[in-house]
């Protein structure tokens, strides 16, 4: 990874970069962790002093990677790869599971590989009746072990969550969800934004009704 090449990712210049390693210049929380993430690096091992400075005090905007101002822009490659980093929980509340078809074309066979790896996987969409439940778009993780699928009727914000990443989709009152703004979340410390979206996903599993596989009958002629 060149020093252009990181600073390009990040969005950041590359004299920045440069002095992150040549100056011990110690860099914003949320640019530490993004190039930490990149890298496949812990942040305080590469910035000792960044626990000094941001771990104990992280603010919402610290928390805020990126944001972009309709679903559409957001990069393809984002919701795949945060969703094939993620070692410990992934949980998903999206209204239309269509755009996961979409965004992320292997999505079936990577929760599957996920969860036999002991990754916390779960899954909630609209209530039965809805144009595309989970179980329409996905049947196939419907007979997955390890896999929690579950439809919910009060579904708004889409959110998506791998680890202590989250790409949220915020809901504007007259406008398609493809328009809608997205925000780039990266848990930080005490999580004073993400913490609230990490409690609305748990509320929503404990209120949400599991789907299960159809058990089939024996017919006899």
């Amino acid at each position: 990874m060149t020093i252009e090449g990181l600073a390009d990712r990040l969005g950041v210049d590359p004299k920045s970069v440069e002095r992150w390693i040549t100056s011990d210049r110690t860099p914003h929380a949320r640019n530490a962790h993004a190039a930490a993430k990149i890298l496949h690096a812990d942040a305080y091992h590469l910035w000792p002093r960044l626990d000094e400075r941001r771990r104990s005090v992280a603010t919402p905007r610290d928390e805020l990677v990126t944001c972009y101002p309709t679903r559409s822009v957001v990069p393809l490659d984002l919701w795949r790869s945060l969703l094939a980093d993620a070692v410990g929980s992934i949980d998903m509340a999206v209204a239309n599971p269509l755009f996961l078809a979409d965004a992320v074309w292997d999505l079936p066979g990577l929760l599957a590989d996920k969860a036999a790896a002991g990754v916390r996987v779960r899954l909630v969409g609209p209530a039965s009746g809805s144009p595309a439940t989970v179980a329409d778009v996905f049947p196939s993780l419907l007979s997955v072990p390890g896999i929690r699928l579950a439809e919910h009727g009060g579904l708004h914000a889409d959110v998506v969550r791998a680890d202590d990443d989250l790409i949220v989709t915020t809901p504007v009152d007259g406008m398609a969800p493809v328009l809608s703004p997205v925000m780039h979340l990266r848990r930080l410390g005490p999580a004073p934004l993400t913490s609230g979206y990490l409690t609305a996903l748990d509320h929503l599993f404990a209120t949400a009704t599991p789907v299960r596989a159809p058990r089939l009958r024996a017919v006899v002629a």
